[in-house]
């Protein structure tokens, strides 16, 4: 099948779904429409929590970390891509939505296959991949959502559904957050849709190579609005405006009421074909541009303010692997998926984009997305990386009696010494050998060891460890105490040795081993607390476990 033949066409039709729980790797499916699953049995084994834990982010200056970082992450989870009928999709893009991700998928080559899927992250370390739609002969670029529906931009294949052109847009219509069978597509001129947004009663889509910029009605998914432009990547909705990124004609911003040109500028020029997008900040527009790394410019004038450079010299990665490939903006921060040397993070300083530093994940960061607590990295056949960033929660421990803490990242606490600290950050490791209070968030990639008779005191969040490495535990020695308000995570295994003390006014996550020594003690503070550990727990002699709380999976 060819991924060609762009010929003009304005076709409105409804495409049938058929539901089915079967297992990903539809051998031998006969099916032309989408096929629904929502078998959590077979849909959760493509969640893997192997490497799960805490990132430690490369400085800007390079080298090694030798203070504590300002930004916490969370790898939470991987999502492997679906297979069909010997096929492994790519995921292409994401939009969020309150307690559910919506990830799209495509396959490389000339085959059109296209997935759209459910993720829940209600519980944030332990998202669960809740349904499914396969859609045989059609590729999805991408996909938003909006009051209750998936918008959909995408390219079908022309021998199996008959349309005049490959591109198409559409929406399916959600029920309680799920995919249904209420799929209307429109037709587009052009190769493929590649991106989506949407207005108050009307959505718009760009379509690729000999494309368009089109404004559909909401209501009756007519094109109201056609528009001829070459190469179009992306666009996006701000103040009113609909931008759109071409590949070689460079920027053009629309009124979106009428999509009368306002003004357009040059960007560089983009020759592969390749899944680009743009996101705002502060009045400025960020364009990945390929090889020529982010364009931040004026959104007014069109004046380049400021590049985003490609990393260069990324050990044991091809230069000509490291591409910028797409960027998001969350909450002040930008993140910039820059292919084989991995997620790039910068923040505004002095009204420009610093680098704060940067993530080496497995695979080609090809997109990225951050909405809330999340960031959503997809890596082509390598499937969807999940990080949580790390922050106190509502209603989390004043700590402003607290000095905030700006030092080392290895936290040592000496023999005699007693500190107290806030603030929201990330660690190497700790050892305590007398009194630490901490409020606020913090990680520890590697050990926590609280010594002989010394006091952590926690109150906030706190993850540790990675599963990779579970060596790197959580040791509370003998007469120690761990007294913890908030919340607490860890990755390798947790050791409470002989005479060990841990207070409990929260809720734990265990994803390695707990081993119980004898005389410990473990006590629940409250009647809310609960313990979640998914490793075995080892008691070895008599130790006291005591107050109420939830034992989630029964391990205690």
């Amino acid at each position: 099948m060819r991924k060609i033949l762009p010929y003009m066409a304005v076709l409105t039709f409804l495409t049938v779904l058929s539901c089915r729980n079967d297992d990903n790797d539809f051998q031998d499916q006969q099916e032309t429409g989408p096929i629904l699953s929502s078998d959590a049995g077979i849909l959760s084994k493509r969640i893997d929590f192997g490497n799960a834990g805490v990132l430690d982010m490369k400085p800007s200056s390079g080298g090694k970390t030798v203070t504590a970082g300002n930004f916490p992450l969370v790898l939470v989870a991987e999502v492997a891509p679906p297979v069909y009928n010997g096929k492994t999709l790519r995921a292409t893009h994401v939009t969020v939505e309150g307690n559910y991700a919506y990830v799209s998928y495509n396959t490389e080559g000339e085959t059109y296959l296209g997935a759209i899927e459910v993720l829940n992250i209600t519980n944030p370390n332990a998202p669960q991949l809740v349904m499914q739609a396969i859609l045989p002969d059609t590729d999805i670029s991408s996909v938003r959502y909006d009051n209750g529906k998936l918008y959909i931009a995408g390219a079908k294949d022309i021998y199996a559904s008959g349309a005049a052109s490959p591109a198409f847009v559409g929406s399916m219509t959600l029920n309680g957050g799920m995919l249904t069978n209420s799929l209307q597509q429109t037709v587009l001129n052009g190769k493929v849709g590649t991106d989506v947004t949407s207005g108050s009663s009307k959505y718009y889509a760009v379509s690729g190579a000999t494309g368009v910029l089109a404004q559909l009605n909401k209501s009756s998914q007519q094109i109201e609005i056609s528009i001829l432009l070459n190469d179009l990547r992306a666009l996006g909705y701000n103040n009113n405006k609909i931008v759109v990124l071409s590949g070689t004609e460079g920027v053009k911003i629309y009124d979106a009421n009428g999509l009368n040109l306002i003004t357009s500028f040059s960007t560089s020029t983009d020759v592969a074909e390749a899944k680009r997008t743009i996101d705002f900040i502060d009045g400025k527009l960020l364009v990945s541009e390929g090889y020529h790394g982010v364009g931040v410019y004026n959104l007014t004038s069109g004046t380049k303010l400021q590049t985003l450079s490609l990393p260069t010299q990324v050990p044991n990665v091809n230069p000509s692997d490291i591409v910028s490939n797409a960027v998001s903006v969350n909450s002040g921060r930008v993140f910039v998926a820059n292919g084989g040397a991995g997620l790039y993070v910068y923040t505004t300083d002095n009204n420009q984009l610093k680098l704060m530093g940067s993530l080496d994940l497995t695979g080609s960061s090809n997109f990225v997305m951050s909405k809330g607590e999340y960031i959503f990295v997809a890596t082509g056949t390598g499937g969807l990386k999940i990080i949580k960033t790390v922050a106190p929660e509502s209603g989390a421990p004043n700590c402003s009696g607290y000095a905030v803490y700006n030092g080392s990242d290895w936290l040592n606490v000496n023999s005699g010494q007693t500190l107290e600290y806030s603030g929201t950050k990330s660690l190497q490791g700790i050892n305590v050998n007398q009194t630490l209070t901490w409020c606020g968030a913090l990680t520890a990639s590697q050990g926590v060891n609280l010594n002989s008779n010394s006091t952590f005191n926690m109150y906030g969040q706190f993850y540790q460890g990675t599963q990779s490495n579970p060596w790197n535990s959580l040791n509370i020695n003998s007469g120690a105490l761990l007294n913890l308000k908030g919340n607490l995570t860890t990755y390798g295994h947790m050791i409470l040795n002989s005479n060990a003390n841990w207070k409990i006014e929260g809720n734990v996550t265990i994803f390695g081993n707990l081993t119980i020594n004898q005389g410990s003690k473990i006590e629940f503070i409250g009647t809310n607390s609960s313990i979640t550990i998914h490793g075995t727990v080892t008691k070895n002699g008599t130790s006291t476990i005591t107050g109420t709380f939830t034992d989630v999976k029964n391990k205690l």
